[in-house]
């Protein structure tokens, strides 16, 4: 009878401290927080093929594994800086250096001016925009020059993450242009893509080459994964595993594979 208990108190032992790792391994994933983007139902469009490829070699090489959490991006840059998680796909800026500690650059994104194609103006400098209304994202920085100059040589139009209702305002000229960002170095290839998603839902049937990509980018910023700068020792060791992911993923070669262009 006494060996029977002793084992039986054994076995619970034995399922509680395998009930306290599940929970332990539970709590260790990693929290990371992301833009949200709508389509026109204002259901959250899943992340792209190449964004999902990089965050799984990441977390092979990082050892972690991500908890993704989707946001408006206004919303997701201010819960990392108070301290919910990293947050992905952030570019660096005065202000946001004092909020947060910024992993290895990932990849280059471009700000992309998007027109009516009956509309389409040229472009070279943000003086070229003088006079003119462009849509931008909440709590988007699209480069130091460009946030400086906002409202001050062109008119801002601040837009929600619903990508069809930015095309819908375009096409209703409630803007001359609003800004893109994309990884994407074809810029006809982005032109074609977005005339297919959003030109027939908005114009009907077969309305021909709606919108226009301007070829030259307003800016080309890098694009980091962040940390907020209150955090301690545990949070700076998970951005230094991250940067030893990144730096492995360029010496590869799996970073100019996956953002490659296409």
């Amino acid at each position: 009878m006494l060996s029977y208990l002793r084992l039986l108190a054994c076995l619970m032992l034995v399922g509680t401290c395998w009930a306290g790792l599940a929970h332990a391994q539970a709590r260790q994933k990693t929290v990371l927080l992301m833009s949200e983007e709508l389509d026109g139902r204002g259901v959250v469009i899943p992340l792209s093929a190449e964004v999902t490829e990089l965050l799984r070699y990441l977390e092979q090489h990082s050892k972690l594994t991500f908890e993704v959490r989707r946001y408006p991006w206004k919303r997701a840059v201010e819960n990392a800086a108070n301290g919910e998680g990293l947050i992905f796909g952030i570019s660096k800026t005065r202000e946001r250096q004092r909020l947060f500690k910024f992993s290895q650059p990932i990849f280059a994104d471009q700000a992309l001016l998007v027109t009516l194609c009956s509309a389409k103006f040229s472009y070279n400098t943000v003086n070229d925009l003088k006079g003119k209304t462009i849509g931008i994202v909440r709590g988007t920085s699209y480069g130091e020059e460009f946030d400086r100059l906002s409202n001050v040589v062109f008119k801002v139009e601040d837009d929600t993450s619903n990508n069809l209702g930015r095309f819908r305002k375009l096409f209703l000229r409630r803007m001359d242009a609003f800004l893109l960002y994309s990884s994407v170095a074809n810029t006809s290839r982005l032109e074609n893509y977005v005339n297919q998603q959003y030109a027939a839902e908005i114009a009907g049937k077969s309305p021909g080459k709606l919108f226009c990509v301007l070829p030259k980018p307003v800016s080309s910023v890098d694009i980091h994964i962040a940390i907020s700068q209150s955090g301690g020792l545990a949070e700076a060791s998970l951005l230094q595993k991250i940067d030893q992911a990144i730096l492995q993923a360029r010496h590869d070669g799996a970073l100019a594979r996956i953002y490659s262009p296409r």
